[in-house]
């Protein structure tokens, strides 16, 4: 009886239909490449996309649940790793560097998600203005005082290592090689922690409480000044980390490589049928979300369909996300 409400409950939400959509795109995407999405080759190959993307992704969840847009993500993990990595440069660590880096760049970026998280609490600020500015604040200080470069050839040997080692490998029929890197497991660690956040504690029940009425759930007792601090301090702490995550993956720190990532991570979110008025959203459809647009972007190429409809069919992710979350918004006020 439990398992039929539970399912009757799953086939009312977003998340349902999401994934059904997404196993009809795979299938149609199989049958037209001639069966090569389910090639263990393109299955790793999705799997590495889908790791920083999901990252992204998942942290931002816990802002949108609590009505709330975090703009300044990207430029605040650019700048977190770019930091890690001109002062691992400076202080000559090599192979020993990889912890270090993890640890300085979540560091620094807590520190740049308190700013956030002190001037929207503290002052009553819309957060989507507040890291607005910040994003914009961010990029300068990366670009202008501090005057970061792009690191490739001097990149610390450490984080270059870890960006290496691989899980397993696999081959194309052609004989290219992929590997599932051991970055992917941060990615599942990062999923299972949000999850519980969100569903088996109180810091997790007073987001959702916040995103659906700010001023019902302060009246409740919820501390909603100290909940959204501690909030953009783990989004700093967390985007921090995935930052440096990513400067391994790619080998390389490129100050401005994430700008513009905010335009392609809130709306996957909102896909996931996380609502845009907040309250609402799961890591279940947030990863669905992410899986689809993964798969659909990294298959264009291999059914032959030019990479420039890439932003076409993110511009449809947007639309749609923001339709259905409207109109669920509107059901649930009736």
């Amino acid at each position: 009886m439990n398992t039929n409400k539970i399912l009757r409950r799953f086939m009312h939400k977003t998340e349902f239909y999401l994934l059904i959509v997404f196993v009809v795109i795979c299938i149609i995407i199989q049958i037209v490449s001639g069966g090569q999405l389910t090639e263990p080759y393109t299955i790793v190959n999705i799997a590495r996309a889908i790791t920083i993307l999901g990252m992204f992704a998942l942290i931002n969840l816990t802002v949108v649940v609590s009505g709330g847009f975090d703009l300044s993500f990207p430029t605040l993990a650019s700048l977190s790793c770019s930091a890690a990595t001109a002062i691992l440069l400076k202080m000559g660590w090599g192979t020993e560097s990889v912890w270090a880096a993890f640890l300085i760049s979540g560091f620094i970026g807590m520190l740049l998600g308190m700013l956030n998280g002190f001037l929207i609490a503290h002052f009553k600020l819309n957060t989507m203005l507040v890291t607005l500015g910040t994003q914009t604040l961010f990029l300068s200080l990366s670009q202008g005082p501090l005057q970061f470069r792009e690191v490739t050839s001097t990149l610390p040997q450490g984080l270059k290592d870890f960006g290496e080692k691989a899980l397993f490998e696999v081959f194309s029929s052609t004989g290219m090689r992929s590997i599932m890197p051991v970055a992917f497991l941060p990615f599942i660690f990062l999923a299972v922690v949000i999850w519980f956040i969100l569903n088996h504690t109180m810091f997790g029940r007073s987001l959702y409480a916040i995103g659906g009425n700010e001023i019902s759930a302060e009246r409740a007792g919820i501390n909603v000044k100290r909940i959204k601090f501690r909030l953009f301090a783990f989004v700093g702490f967390a985007s921090g980390i995935t930052g440096m995550l990513r400067v391994c993956m790619v080998r390389q720190v490129i100050p401005r490589s994430l700008n513009g990532w905010d335009l392609r991570v809130i709306p996957i979110v909102i896909l996931g049928g996380a609502s845009i008025y907040g309250g609402v959203g799961t890591v279940f459809g947030t990863l669905i979300a992410v899986a689809l647009v993964t798969v659909v972007s990294n298959s264009l190429l291999l059914v032959g369909i030019d990479s420039y409809w890439q932003d076409f069919f993110y511009g449809l992710v947007i639309l749609t996300g923001v339709t259905v979350s409207a109109i669920q918004a509107k059901r649930r006020s009736i």
